[in-house]
């Protein structure tokens, strides 16, 4: 070898060096002391051993900076390249919070517009790791260019749906970086690091953090104890996760029998109809392994979302919970499951609807909130679902709640019933008030007005029981077969099996209106 390539394979080594260096050995300790790991750190836990390989790593900040001083900027703060994750393909980048504490420069900026565009070509999983203090200042433009960031927006925007985003927020975040967050699918936060917001002054305590945008905003879909819980999550999350919306999610065989019958499941309901349960207590006993993935797990609690598997085929839930609120939908919850609608059907994933649910909240406070507009892209979206869709009412399905959780006339696939459900413009005992207050105001008067009152809600519960409404194919919304509760999760694995190659297709057109 000549000298030459010598010289070349020199500089070639420093800039390595100075790019596992990051912002340097001090830099890299106070990060550890904050209790996060290093960007490069963060990159090896996610991908497989040996699977990662960079690109961009000759890449430094060009701008003055804004204060004259001149500092070390590998890959101008990002690190970024080609991975797998348990043997799949994906991209993925970390923003380097040693490098001038992750501020987002103007390379940096179209170094990402690149790597999202790469991935929309490839059609793999894109993952990004943030960590930054935001844009970063500069002499000569004052700010980053905003030409990139936008440029870098855009790109999530067009490749939304196209194939999965997985953010990781692992830091802080601030700024216009911080809609990159929501523009992913997916958005895991560190309970203990983590801050998003994008500006003004932060006045409420909490503000900004994981809890805050768990609970709060809605924004957050896992929180995470550590660093490395989050990339476990993340790990576990692209399982459930096709390539790209072309193709199907993974099949994982778990060994879970799927004929399986669950013994247990019919004593799971109170026998007091009055009376709540946990509705995670269903979804442990019918999904595989009792292994059950939830997203967004303290927003609108009410209604429970998240994936788990059926005989290895990947699926959605979307489940009513009773044990909070009775299971009502309200605006949050209606947000809540709509967007994750989208996601199932972008990516050709099943949806699975248990239902038990008095409907939506009525009175003045939700009207207020736009109950009906929220419900309304609810009605929108299921009816534009082409995903697989499987419906399983267990008790209660009321109003307007019993349309977008999939009844038989919004055309799921399969719509399933325990002998126990009923359905009903609204619940039985506001019907018995409205309609029959004359018999029972005069029955108060006579002193036998409880015998009154339950004498005509047994009736109109008759009347709703799947038993009478099943009877009816085309009059009333039914079901297409009542179960018994112990075989719902074998039910279940057959509909999804039947549903694995349905072909549905919408009016032709540009695009639909969703409501506002």
């Amino acid at each position: 070898m000549g000298k030459w390539m010598d010289s070349y394979l020199e500089k070639l080594s420093r800039l390595r060096e100075e790019n596992l260096a990051g912002g340097g050995g001090d830099r890299a300790a106070l990060q550890r002391q904050l209790g996060k790991l290093t960007a490069r750190e963060r990159i090896a836990l996610l991908a497989d051993p040996g699977s990662f390989e960079e690109i961009g790593s000759a890449v430094r900040d060009t701008r003055p900076p804004f204060d004259g001083k001149s500092r070390p900027s590998p890959g101008d703060g990002v690190v970024m390249g080609l991975a797998r994750i348990n043997g799949r393909q994906v991209v993925l980048y970390a923003l380097d919070f040693t490098v001038m504490s992750g501020s987002l420069g103007d390379q940096a900026a179209w170094k990402l517009v690149d790597l999202v565009k790469m991935a929309g070509r490839l059609r793999v999983p894109l993952i990004g790791i943030f960590d930054s203090a935001g844009e970063r200042l500069s002499m000569k433009d004052g700010d980053v260019g905003f030409n990139g960031i936008a440029q870098l927006i855009r790109q999530y925007c067009l490749y939304s749906g196209v194939i999965p985003k997985i953010h990781l927020l692992l830091g802080p975040c601030t700024g216009l970086a911080a809609y990159l967050q929501v523009l992913s699918d997916f958005l895991i936060m560190n309970r203990n690091t983590a801050f998003l917001w994008l500006g003004g002054r932060v006045e409420s305590p909490g503000a900004g953090s994981a809890r805050f945008h768990m609970e709060k905003s809605g924004q957050c879909d896992l929180i995470a104890g550590s660093d490395e819980e989050a990339v476990e999550m993340a790990r576990t999350l692209i399982g459930y996760l096709p390539q790209n919306c072309w193709e199907k999610p993974p099949h994982a065989g778990t060994g879970d029998d799927p004929m399986r019958r669950e013994e247990s499941l019919p004593w799971v309901l109170p026998d007091n109809p009055k009376f709540t349960y946990d509705i995670h207590e269903v979804i442990e006993k019918i999904v595989d392994d009792g292994e059950f993935f939830e997203l967004k797990a303290e927003y609108a609690p009410h209604l429970v979302t998240g994936f788990a598997r059926f005989g290895g085929r990947a699926a959605g839930i979307v489940a009513s919970n009773p044990e909070e609120l009775s299971g009502i939908f309200e605006p949050d919850s209606s947000d809540k499951y709509d967007r994750f609608m989208n996601i199932l059907d972008c990516f050709n994933i099943p949806l699975v609807t248990l239902v038990d649910t008095t409907a939506f909240v009525p009175g003045d406070k939700w009207e207020k909130l736009g109950v009906i507009r929220h419900g309304a892209k609810l009605l929108h979206n299921y009816a534009n679902l082409t995903c697989p869709k499987v419906t399983v009412v267990l008790r209660r399905s009321y109003g307007g709640g019993n349309i977008v959780m999939g009844c038989s006339r919004m055309f799921p696939d399969f719509v399933y019933g325990w002998p126990t459900m009923e359905f009903a413009p609204t619940g039985p005992e506001t019907v018995v008030h409205a309609v029959f207050n004359k018999e029972l105001a005069e029955a108060r008067e006579r002193g036998n007005y409880r015998e009154v009152f339950d004498f005509y809600l047994n009736i109109l519960k008759e009347m709703f029981s799947v038993f009478h409404m099943g009877s009816h194919w085309t009059t009333y919304y039914t079901v297409h077969e009542i179960i018994d509760p112990r075989d719902t999760r074998p039910k279940i694995i057959r509909a999804l099996e039947a549903a694995g190659n349905k072909h549905e297709e919408l009016p032709g057109r540009k695009r639909s209106i969703k409501p506002a």
